[in-house]
């Protein structure tokens, strides 16, 4: 039990601790820095800030936020005096800050990340005593597939099947326009989801898409790997602990994963038990966009539009 809560502590300070990344040569820009809690469902800040070359994490948040250290000044321990729960206390609990740079859960310490133009820092502070981190949230979109992470940008496929080929075409429209680079849109017979180079959006109803063994590992893993969602004959929406909250007739979801473990590629899902709901999931991608920043995952009802995991 000790090793167990040894190794979950150590992925906590390599959120947020001094790691070995290397710099990333960028020209001046603006990066947005989005600060929330509990698992996105109540943001607290966001700003536009300047950075200048070789501007890394924390120094972006050391001039345009309040921040606490600790360990020597690598690890943030709390911002705009929202402090850790674990750090330095007797009585600890497991709630804490991580942060993502365009969606993806940061493997180097936040001295180490040195950001791009456009780039997206997401702050949360919430509860790891489940063990549960989200290591892809939907949140930076669409800066995850324009930017990459860690100065890696890659290839990204929408995959559909046959009755979502138009919404596919609609968000490679999009995203091309965005500038995206390197996309295309195949059927789901053809995608290549396994490869770990590429990011996927798979879009189809949810019937379809669990006859794909390498779809349905992830969703029956999704209490490991930050799925808050669970589809059968209904659309239920789930807390950070896995329970059920809300519950639907009929819905959609737009969650994601990484497809390998500290990897920075993601699969995307866009699924559900409604034709209707799924294809308005994929409108808020190419139409209204800002409904799902800061956000975790999402479920998309016939009238809203929810974050999961839902907050208790």
């Amino acid at each position: 039990m000790k090793k167990i809560l040894l190794f979950l502590l150590m992925i906590v300070m390599t959120c947020t601790f001094i790691g070995c990344g290397e710099k990333s040569r960028v020209e001046d820009g603006k990066v947005q820095v989005i600060v929330s809690k509990g698992f996105g469902n109540e943001k607290l800040s966001e700003k536009a800030v300047d950075v200048a070359k070789d501007t890394n994490v924390i120094e972006v948040m050391e001039e345009n936020f309040n921040i606490e250290t600790a360990y020597g000044g690598g690890f943030i321990n709390g911002i705009d005096g929202l402090k850790s729960e674990f750090t330095g206390l007797k009585n600890k609990k497991k709630i804490d800050w991580f942060y993502y740079v365009n969606g993806i859960l940061s493997e180097v310490g936040a001295e180490d990340y040195y950001l791009n133009p456009k780039d997206i820092v997401i702050w949360d502070y919430h509860d790891w005593d489940n063990n549960i981190y989200g290591s892809s949230i939907i949140g930076a979109y669409p800066i995850n597939f324009i930017n990459g992470h860690d100065g890696n940008i890659y290839k990204t496929e929408i995959v559909t099947t046959k009755s979502y080929e138009k919404q596919g075409d609609l968000l490679l429209d999009y995203l091309k326009e965005q500038g995206v680079k390197a996309i295309d849109h195949v059927n789901l017979e053809n995608g290549d989801l396994q490869n770990i180079e590429r990011n996927s959006i798979v879009i189809g109803s949810w019937d379809d898409l669990k006859k794909k063994n390498y779809i349905k590992d992830f969703y029956e893993n999704g209490s490991k790997c930050g799925l808050y969602f669970k589809l059968d004959q209904e659309v239920e929406g789930l807390n950070n602990k896995g329970e059920a909250l809300k519950s639907y007739k009929k819905g959609a979801v737009i969650a994601s994963v990484v497809k390998e473990y500290g990897g920075a590629t993601s699969m995307w899902f866009i699924t559900g038990n409604d034709e209707n709901c799924i294809k308005r999931a994929v409108k808020l991608l190419y139409e209204n966009p800002e409904k799902i920043k800061g956000k975790f995952s999402v479920m998309v009802t016939e009238k809203e539009v929810i974050n999961i995991p839902i907050k208790n």
